[in-house]
């Protein structure tokens, strides 16, 4: 199926308002903010999850963000022990300040083409030796999941996974066979799409067509106005309710 069939029956946003709602995220997750406007940020890639039909992703997020959540609140009534304590209050505060930022990029990797990555970062006129590299890493993370499946489905063939008897004789020996050829993997994967990228051209100085139909249209606007109006109003709601 074409892109463009594909864009149609899905919630398709152009590659800039993905890159500003990621911005405006990372920006407002660095800021010490009330927990309410945090609870809301991590609203925004849930719903960009489903979105885009990533419905195994977007309830994962939401578990692991809703516990951290939690975790922050209750910290103080926490009666465990203090090593413990505070290590869940430190993984809580890293999930609650880079998840929903991180999230949106796991969001951009598996909703937006290179055609479009490219397009787009063209008319914000950003140079190739950005636009290059960025082509590579669209093609890397998704290549190198499926080397990962490739090695984990041949380990459990050979018994070499952690529920099975022959993994616990020589922990350390099954996670070389898994470690190495997966290192291996990446080493080559990097160089091949490398080499690809520069043969189809992304180093030439000329101007370069494309395919992708990249233009922000009435849904990036209204979808951007609907974000910084919602999280305007949660922020108003903790400053004046939630002192």
């Amino acid at each position: 199926m074409m892109d463009g069939q594909l864009n149609k029956r899905k919630f398709h946003l152009d590659p800039r308002t993905k890159l500003f709602i990621m911005a405006l995220i990372a920006t407002l997750e660095m800021m010490d903010t009330h927990i309410l406007v945090t609870a809301a940020l991590g609203v925004i890639p849930f719903l960009l999850f489903l979105s885009n039909r990533q419905f195994a992703g977007a309830f994962k997020f939401l578990a692991i963000f809703s516990l951290a959540v939690l975790a922050h609140i209750f910290r103080a009534d926490m009666q465990i022990n203090m090593v413990l304590n505070m290590i869940i209050v430190l993984l809580g505060g890293l999930v609650l300040a880079l998840f929903p930022a991180f999230a949106c990029g796991d969001y951009i990797l598996k909703s937006t083409t290179v055609s479009e990555a490219i397009s787009a970062l063209e008319k914000l006129k950003v140079g190739r030796k950005i636009t290059i590299p960025l082509s590579v890493m669209f093609r890397f993370f998704p290549t190198i999941r499926q080397e990962h499946r490739s090695i984990h489905d041949a380990a459990m063939m050979r018994g070499l996974t952690i529920g099975r008897k022959r993994f616990w004789k020589n922990p350390a020996q099954a996670l070389e066979y898994r470690v190495v050829p997966l290192l291996i993997s990446i080493a080559n994967i990097g160089t091949d799409l490398s080499a690809a990228a520069l043969s189809r051209g992304l180093d030439n100085p000329i101007k370069h067509t494309t395919y992708a139909d990249v233009k922000m249209t009435r849904r990036d606007y209204l979808t951007i106005l609907a974000i910084v109006s919602f999280l305007t109003l949660v922020y108003l709601l903790s400053s004046l309710v939630f002192k």
